[in-house]
């Protein structure tokens, strides 16, 4: 399970060194493949968390490719959303259905809408309100990208923020001022009637987390003046009812996941600008929360991944854009499934981060970490026990449009299947943006890189989705936002 929100507060800088020795690499894979369609805080004291990060110097390779074909592209899928759309989120079922997550035109205002592919009967879906259908107060609908979630059967879940003031308001100002609201869809059904409102108050974003029996939580920050302070709701199970938590005092919630147990793993912060500290709090599914652990690094970024046997891996990184050329630092801290906090890892310099996720993990503990280091993109796999393999070099010389936002994603399932998306411009005038992307069946090698979108269709935002059996999706937007296309890979052979 993953979770793709980022901390965003200031920085401090961390001196880097470079990595450990292990082995994920092979031979050069350069040449693309083009297919075309194809409880209260402790005093602040120290911890094994905020030990000195180890420094474990090691240089890249080149990821290992796959000698055969690994998995097999679909013919794209559009959807016209004139004139206006914006994509959320996607999820994919153990069938390979992968479900869409947008908001756009209905009737004579926007709605929020779901949408299937292969497409199912009333496609597009929306889920009953409360929601305001004025275009307005709707660019903030979805507050977060991980909003949409699936279990094991494929039932879902969807959460967004929906405006206080009710359609009969009308059209006005953007107030920050929404309701919470979560919707549960059974498998291949429709939406049910009714919604709840988990909550309401001066938020701009709302995280979701389900794991494969249905239990969940939601979590989001809320403003008054000044301060924040974190918010959640958790359920059991599928189906079950849903109750608020209480957290830790002086939290601001950010971040959140949750294992197959029902343990949920929140991130969150205290204090502010250079005093910010971040922490990390388990919940047990009795309601009992462990003692909270101050994280290696003071107030930087934070990017949290959360496994199905209850490990977890948090990075932490910092940029520089002060000098000509950017240059940064991270560090990565591992939490086994018992909940012990393993010493801070010192991880390759990079120049940019991975924006959406640079982390996710499987079922067994195996983490994936992915970064920029110029125009070249590099991933690093761990091993179960936490030990960082040696890092390799996925795309190298990528020349990155500014049209596409974010730069690349990365997804790992629960037995280990990894997928990275990016985007590059094209090698032909005009140089048209384009979505690449690479496979990695799990212990296996990376497949050559594939183009993944047209010349005609140049991609703008777009998400990536990594099923339990190896399909995968990945939606975009065209750049006029006028379109969301979904793309359907699944394993070869088939599961």
């Amino acid at each position: 399970m993953k979770s793709r929100h980022s901390l965003r507060v200031s920085v401090l800088a961390c001196a880097l060194l470079v990595v450990p020795v292990s082995c994920d690499g092979g031979g050069s894979s350069r040449q693309p493949v083009d297919l075309g369609q194809g409880a209260a805080v402790p005093a602040e004291t120290s911890t094994p968390s905020e030990t000195a990060p180890r420094p474990e110097p090691v240089e890249p390779m080149q990821c290992r490719s796959e000698p055969r074909r690994s998995w097999t592209v679909h013919d794209i899928a559009t959807r016209n959303l004139i004139p206006y759309g914006t994509l959320a989120d996607v999820v994919v079922s153990r069938s390979g259905t992968a479900t869409v997550a947008w908001y756009g035109p209905a009737g004579d205002g926007y709605a929020i809408h779901t949408t299937d592919q292969p497409a199912a009967p009333g496609d597009p879906q929306s889920p009953a309100g409360p929601f305001d259908p004025n275009r307005e107060s709707l660019f903030n609908a979805f507050g977060g990208e991980d909003v949409l979630g699936i279990d094991a059967a494929g039932a879902q879940t969807l959460v967004w923020l929906a405006d206080e003031r009710g359609p009969s308001a009308g059209p006005g100002l953007f107030t920050e001022n929404y309701d919470i609201v979560r919707g549960d869809r059974s498998p291949g059904g429709e939406w049910s009637n009714s919604t709840l409102v988990v909550g309401a108050g001066f938020t701009t974003s709302a995280q979701l987390a389900v794991n494969a029996s249905g239990a969940a939580v939601v979590t989001w920050p809320q403003y008054t003046g000044a301060k924040s302070r974190g918010y959640a709701f958790y359920r059991d199970a599928a189906g079950a009812e849903w109750t608020q938590m209480e957290l830790p005092k002086n939290s601001s919630s950010r971040e959140a996941g949750i294992d197959d147990v029902g343990r949920v793993l929140l991130l969150f912060t205290r204090g502010n600008n250079e005093r910010t500290r971040t922490y990390a709090v388990r919940r047990t599914p009795a309601g009992g929360w462990a003692d909270p652990q101050r994280l290696a690094g003071g107030n930087l970024d934070s990017d949290l991944a959360v496994g199905a046997d209850g490990s977890a891996v948090v990075v932490r990184d910092h940029v520089s854009y002060d000098a000509d050329t950017p240059r940064g630092s991270q560090i990565t801290l591992r939490m086994t499934p018992s909940g012990r906090w393993q010493p801070p890892v010192l991880q390759p310099a990079l120049t940019e981060t991975v924006v959406g996720s640079s982390v996710d993990i499987d079922a067994k503990g195996r983490a994936l970490l992915a970064w920029w280091d110029g125009t070249d993109l590099l991933v690093r796999w761990s091993r179960p026990d936490g030990e960082w393999r040696r890092p390799c070099v996925l795309a190298a010389g990528v020349k990155r449009p500014l049209s596409v936002d974010p730069n690349a994603q990365l997804a790992v399932n629960r037995r280990g299947d990894a997928l990275v998306v990016w985007g590059a411009k094209g090698r032909v005038v005009p140089r048209v943006a384009q979505l690449w992307a690479r496979y990695r069946p799990a212990g296996r090698g990376w497949t050559k890189p594939v183009k993944l979108t047209r010349a005609d269709s140049p991609p703008g935002s777009f998400t990536v989705a990594l099923g339990d059996r190896g399909h995968a999706a990945i939606a975009w937007t065209t750049r006029n936002d006028r379109q969301i296309q979904i793309l359907r890979t699944f394993p070869t052979p088939r599961p």
